[in-house]
Parts: structure tokens; sequence; C-alpha cells
């Protein structure tokens, strides 16, 4: 059996996202790959902003696994990481592992996380052999979208020259929420190639909070849906309140897109943000477990109102 883990390069994108599908569907039970998140792309996007972080692993000259990771900053997410069907219980998983683990190593990085299936023993026990320790749930949670009146400006269509002083803003409150976290290359690429939007909500000159959503073919959203990947407001006095405008303004923009659902997830160590969630009429879909490095929160406590789930 020949095994070679190589980089992901562009011309295995396609292979790599029918991987992914394969992977999923089966793992969830689903018996077309097609229905599995349908219209949802996570490969390309994670690729395009950071190929040094994918990898590929060929057996006998075939892609047969996968492997990305998302940076935000100071913060490294790892995933997905999938094999295809045909080829589980082979130790490929474990294979490839160490390409991501390094990766993020040499990036030196504050915080480096992911998620995975807390009803399979089998993935947790694939991270913790790599330094991973499970930490709390995180809640996918989704609900749906309807007319409210809520308001934020858009990213995409802010003039050229306001752009860079409204990255640095956003750099400024995610930076209040752990050191070093920045998701601006995320709101660049969503403008750069239309896949969504990112929400700004103001209030006296000053940026209250910010949101990442997906939406439409190509983005991170399946069909149907807005996919909140990232949004935060920011902390202090009243953040609550600044948290309960950031979800009717996702609300607000999910209607007038057109999205039947909103879908945004939560780890439950920002429990105030959990609850705010639920009281919303936000439900929860589908439950992950958070792992990360041994006695590491990072943005996961109770005084953090953010939203991601990072699958």
């Amino acid at each position: 059996m020949g095994i070679v883990v190589r980089p992901l390069a562009a011309a295995d994108l396609p292979a790599a996202a029918r991987i992914n599908r394969a992977a999923f569907s089966k793992f969830f039970g689903i018996p077309d790959p097609a229905k599995f998140r349908v219209g949802a792309d996570v490969i390309g996007p994670r690729w395009r902003l950071w190929p040094e972080a994918g990898v590929a692993l060929d057996l006998d000259g075939k892609l047969a696994a996968v492997g990305l990771m998302i940076r935000w900053g100071s913060v490294a997410i790892l995933g997905p990481v999938v094999v295809a069907p045909e080829h589980w219980s082979k130790g490929l998983a474990r294979t490839l592992m160490p390409a991501l683990v390094e990766q993020a190593a040499r990036g030196e990085f504050a915080f480096t996380g992911l998620v995975t299936h807390p009803q399979s023993p089998k993935h947790v026990r694939l991270y913790e052999s790599f330094g991973f320790r499970m930490q709390r749930i995180t809640a996918v949670m989704a609900k749906p979208a309807a007319p409210v009146p809520a308001a934020a400006r858009l990213f995409s269509r802010l003039p050229e020259a306001e752009r860079t002083q409204v990255l640095a803003a956003m750099r400024e409150l995610t930076d209040g929420l752990f050191p070093g976290l920045d998701v601006t290359a995320e709101a660049a690429d969503l403008a750069a190639h239309g896949l969504g939007e990112t929400l700004l909500i103001e209030r006296g000159g000053r940026l209250d909070a910010l949101a990442l959503c997906h939406f439409g073919p190509g983005s991170e959203a399946s069909e149907g849906q807005l996919y909140v990947k990232f949004a935060a407001a920011r902390g202090g006095k009243n953040a609550h309140r600044r948290f309960q405008r950031l979800l009717a303004a996702c609300e607000a923009h999910a209607a007038l897109r057109g999205a039947a659902q909103i879908v945004a997830g939560t780890n439950t160590g920002r429990a105030e943000a959990y609850e705010i969630m639920q009281r919303a009429g936000f439900r929860t879909v589908m439950n992950a477990v958070a792992m990360t490095r041994p006695a590491t929160d990072g943005y996961n406590r109770p005084e953090i109102f953010a939203i991601d789930d990072w699958r």
C-alpha cells in the first residue's frame, strides 16, 4: 500500500470536495452524498484562505484523505479531516494528522482547537492522541428566518477608502475577545468572491458587533440557509444587548436574502450567549464537542458573546 502525504493543490479541490461529502454523508447515515449540505463548499474557501495548511494523502496514486485548517489571526482551527469511506479503518487520518499539527506549531498560535463528534469514541481518541482534550459542547443551532426590524451596514458596499478603517475596527473588537483573534481575511474573502456578507452593527460611530454570514453557491452555507460562520459582540457592560442586536441583524439579513433558515452555533462555554440564542428561538440541530489543548479555553468563556461552530 503506497501512501504519500503532500500539500493539497488547487487541482485536488473537486476530488477533495467529493471525499468530504461522501465521508460525512456516510457518517450521518445519508444514503445519497449529494444530499449532504446541498450547495455548500467548505473545501474551496478554506484552502483559498490558507493553502499552506491543506494536506492531501494519496493511496496508491489516488487522493484518499484530506485535511484543512482555518486561520483567524492567533487562532488555528483544524478541520475538516476526512477520509474516503472505502478507506476507513486503515489509519489514514492518523497518518495525515501530523502534517496539520506541525503546520499549527509553526504558526505559534495562541489557541488551537477543533470540533468532532461526541458520540464517536474513535474520533475523540484520534484527536486525544495528538494532545487535544474534550471541552464544552458546541451547539449547532437553527431557526426559521423571518423579517425583523433590524439593520446593519454591509461590508461589501463600503467604499474602498473606508474598508481599511473598518477592518481595523473589526480587529480591535475581536482582539478584545481573545488577543490576536482576527477574522478580517475571511470578511475580505466573502466580499471579493460574493459568498455572503459581513454585517457591521454600529452605535455612536463605534463598531458594536460583526457577523460573517455565508450565503449562496460556493459558500459554506447549504442551499436555502444563511450560515453565520463567525459573529461577535463587543464585551463589557451591556454586551448581552449588543449580542441581541447582532442576532436580530443576522435574521433580518437572512430574510432579506430569501433564506428559509438561519444556522449559527456557539460553544456552551459561552453560557449567556447560548441562553440568549435559545430565547431568540434558535434550536439545537446537532451537537459537536470542542477539543483544545489541555486547560486552554481560548474565547470559550462565559463573558464572551460570540458565534462560531468550527465545523
